[in-house]
């Protein structure tokens, strides 16, 4: 093959392997596209569950957003709230109960809330859709960044970005809104700083890491001398891990001052050596049982091997000249003390917060054949990541009309209603023969609401709407939808729009559930009453 052909060659197998990672790219916007919801917009990537929703802050409760019908929800839906004013003068994050969980030790982590609120412009409905997407840009930012160690050269590389990009840690930061991605991101700049001679540059980003997440400050080990370097190297590592230290020290003082001293500073999150780790051990074993989730406790033990194989891969290879064993290695000290509320869970917590030593391992493990059984075990949380990217379904509502009355007026379903379900355009939920909706109107005066939609049975039935117990609609139903409108007027507070049957709920082919009616496609519109403004 001649010199010409070997650069054809090579520039075909780059066009080949940087294709590949667009592709991934684009089907991960794509599946990130998938939880949009109208009206809501991408809250739904928050996880904010109905157990919390209640206790929000008067910021959030006016922002229209998707809430997780029995879940207690997730950490992003404290942070959200902390990002709608990451001052923490807001008044309400002292009331009982408390809106956030622990507000101490979350409002540690408050780089990614002053992001959110900056892009948001200070407007809690550009807040929320900010701090939603924000880790869906990190992500696109990190695969840009990471093509340093893993250029699109050879399949090799592509294999490794592709096992930090789509980790279980990366995809389960991104589906609930978390820290952790964003905070990888800026560990990966520091680093890439760190090799271009640039460290005090590098040392300033692991500061605002620490902003975002406290324990990327432990990436400074990669910042650390290579042993037998001279004394003043010590020093200007010293000067760095001070200039990182700083930041997060600065802003504790401001956190304890403002709201006082943390009653849980985050220790619970460790134990003694292994203990963690063995009990999460013993619960991945135990698991893999038949079982309706089986495919996901299968992929649980797969994510606890991967873990186990990078901590023995740093525990085993000692390359302390390494920067980037450094990084790990010190990630896996870290992993050796963590408890079990880490490592609890399907999968659990700790692919996530271990996710700089799953960066250092896919930057480390040499290439070659011999190598590749332990780079194809230590990657395999991403066998637990495609269930990250289910998307919730659609809820058979949608409200729209005036924007600011959308933002003020608001409607849940309230009792007697199955689970919402979803297929193409269409939009559902079931009756359980008498279903309550709320029409919650924070505007200040009333507003005129007009909803239509279409019903449905499973056997033929007579279904009623009233609106306050004023009837506002009735109609003999069957399998064939029909439609209905009606427009009511509602004033402040609250108001009930109950949709009732004739008969009592029956069984579905094939599903136990008993049901009496489906609501489908319900669009709300919200105007001013007469008079208002």
């Amino acid at each position: 093959m001649s010199a010409a052909d070997a650069g054809t060659g090579g520039r075909g197998k780059r066009w080949s392997v940087g294709a590949a990672q667009a592709g991934c790219a684009a089907i991960f916007v794509w599946a990130v596209a998938q939880f949009y919801q109208p009206g809501t917009g991408f809250t739904s990537l928050i996880s904010i569950g109905d157990a919390t929703a209640v206790r929000e802050v008067a910021a959030l409760r006016g922002v229209p957003h998707y809430v997780y019908p029995d879940s207690a929800g997730y950490d992003g839906a404290y942070y959200v709230q902390l990002a709608l004013d990451p001052t923490l003068r807001n008044p309400e994050l002292a009331k009982e109960p408390p809106p956030i969980d622990n507000l101490q030790y979350r409002a540690r982590r408050i780089l990614f809330c002053w992001i959110a609120w900056a892009l948001g412009l200070g407007q809690p409905a550009w807040i929320v859709q900010a701090f939603a997407l924000l880790n869906v840009a990190s992500w696109l930012a990190l695969a840009w960044v990471l093509l340093r160690w893993f250029p699109a050269t050879s399949w090799d590389d592509f294999f490794r970005w592709f096992a930090v990009m789509f980790s279980h840690g990366v995809a389960m930061s991104v589906r609930d809104s978390l820290v952790d991605g964003p905070a990888l991101l800026l560990v990966a700049v520091a680093m890439a700083a760190r090799e271009r001679g640039a460290a005090n540059g590098g040392a300033a980003l692991l500061g605002l890491a620490g902003l975002g997440r406290e324990t990327s400050l432990l990436a400074l080990a990669g910042f650390a001398p290579a042993e037998g370097r001279p004394r003043g190297a010590w020093r200007n590592f010293a000067r760095a891990a001070m200039l990182a230290a700083v930041p997060l020290l600065a802003w504790m003082a401001y956190v304890r001052w403002r709201i006082g001293p943390a009653d849980d500073p985050g220790l619970g999150n460790f134990t003694l050596p292994f203990a963690g780790l063995a009990g999460k051990w013993g619960a991945a074993l135990a698991g893999v049982t038949p079982r309706d989730d089986g495919a996901l406790r299968w992929a649980t033990l797969a994510a606890t091997v991967a873990l186990t194989v990078q901590f023995l891969f740093f525990a085993l290879r000692w390359r302390p000249g390494e920067a980037w064993w450094r990084v790990g290695a010190v990630f896996a000290v870290m992993m050796a003390f963590l408890a079990t509320p880490v490592w609890e869970g399907f999968p659990g917590a700790a692919t996530r917060v271990l996710l700089p030593m799953t960066l250092a391992f896919n930057v480390l493990v040499p290439r070659g054949r011999a190598w590749l059984p332990v780079l194809l075990a230590g990657n395999l949380t991403v066998l637990a990541t495609l269930p990250e990217f289910n998307p919730p379904p659609r809820d058979f509502l949608h409200v729209a009309g005036d924007s600011r009355l959308v933002a003020a007026v608001q409607l849940e379903p309230v009792v007697g209603w199955d689970g919402p379900e979803s297929r193409g355009n269409r939009r559902w939920r079931w009756s359980l023969g008498q279903s309550d909706l709320r029409i919650r109107n924070h505007s200040g005066g009333p507003v005129v609401v007009t909803m239509r939609g279409a019903v449905a049975a499973v056997e033929k039935r007579s279904v009623q709407i009233a609106v306050a117990d004023a009837p506002v609609w009735s109609g003999e139903v069957a399998t064939k939808p029909i439609e209905f409108q009606f427009e009511c007027t509602a004033p402040p507070g609250d108001t009930l729009v109950r949709f009732a049957s004739d008969k009592p709920p029956s069984i579905l082919p094939q599903d136990p559930r008993k049901l009496a009616f489906n609501v489908l496609n319900l669009e709300v519109v919200v105007k001013p009453a007469a008079g208002q403004r």
